[in-house]
């Protein structure tokens, strides 16, 4: 990335990830995937981080330019595992933004933590040209167990939204989402990764997560299903693929235990 802008910052958490934020995004996974959540906090909570007081200024720095629409390319976790994400936390905050594509770091002071989200800013026609991957059985393995979850309501995508204050139109507006290029709403990417991580609670009970890396190909559009497919574990690795009933991939998302 040919860097224009790098605003390198430290901040303190004024509120943090609250227990209540973390429970209702646990009961919308139960709600969508129909199965009990597993002992253990959800690491794609720190995306809860962006409502923080402290944060709005780089929240703010995920709107597209004018003209452009944000769609989001890839999300990193690195080392959380069940890590407090409380109030008095020290963040350390790096930008980078060319006008077409930005990336926001958030560092959790004294630790290994981050949070990397990458977004691309489009044009509609772009939007439009993008095609979505298939996925294939060779791409599955033997071994692999697959999740359906329920329909992706407007109102999941707006409690899910509201959770992460994420203000992305495309999530909410119908007009700007089909202004961009897209037949409808959209879910967002960080929902398809909690529903990936979901899938490898709930497929291997029990398990510690610490990092999870995440690429999106594709909209997951409102008022339909996707499928959680996880792979067969190798090593400490997992690899899940969202997809649509069509087998078009959504995001692929490796996710990484600690034993």
């Amino acid at each position: 990335m040919n860097t224009a802008d790098i605003s390198p910052a430290t901040v303190t958490l004024q509120a943090g990830v609250s227990s209540a934020d973390v429970n209702a995004l646990q009961d919308l996974l139960v709600t969508l995937l129909n199965h009990p959540v597993s002992i253990g906090l959800p690491i794609v909570r720190a995306a809860f981080l962006l409502g923080d007081p402290a944060l709005m200024d780089l929240r703010q720095r995920f709107t597209a330019p004018e003209g452009l629409y944000a769609v989001q390319e890839s999300q990193r976790f690195t080392a959380l595992a069940d890590h407090a994400l409380a109030a008095g936390t020290q963040v350390g905050l790096s930008s980078e933004n060319n006008g077409s594509i930005a990336c926001h770091t958030c560092r959790l002071l004294g630790t290994d933590i981050t949070m990397e989200t990458r977004v691309r800013f489009l044009m509609p026609d772009a939007i439009r040209a993008l095609v979505a991957p298939k996925l294939h059985a060779r791409m599955v393995g033997a071994g692999a167990k697959a999740l359906l979850t329920e329909k992706l309501t407007a109102d999941h995508i707006a409690l899910y939204t509201a959770l992460a204050h994420d203000p992305n139109p495309l999530h909410n507006d119908p007009e700007v989402a089909r202004a961009a290029g897209f037949a409808d709403v959209v879910a967002p990417g960080m929902l398809l990764c909690a529903l990936a991580e979901a899938g490898i609670r709930h497929t291997s009970p029990g398990t510690q997560i610490i990092d999870l890396r995440a690429r999106f190909l594709s909209p997951a559009l409102v008022n339909a299903p996707v499928q959680v497919v996880v792979t067969a574990r190798a090593g400490t690795k997992s690899r899940v693929f969202v997809v649509s009933e069509a087998q078009d991939i959504h995001a692929i998302v490796d996710v990484f235990t600690a034993d």
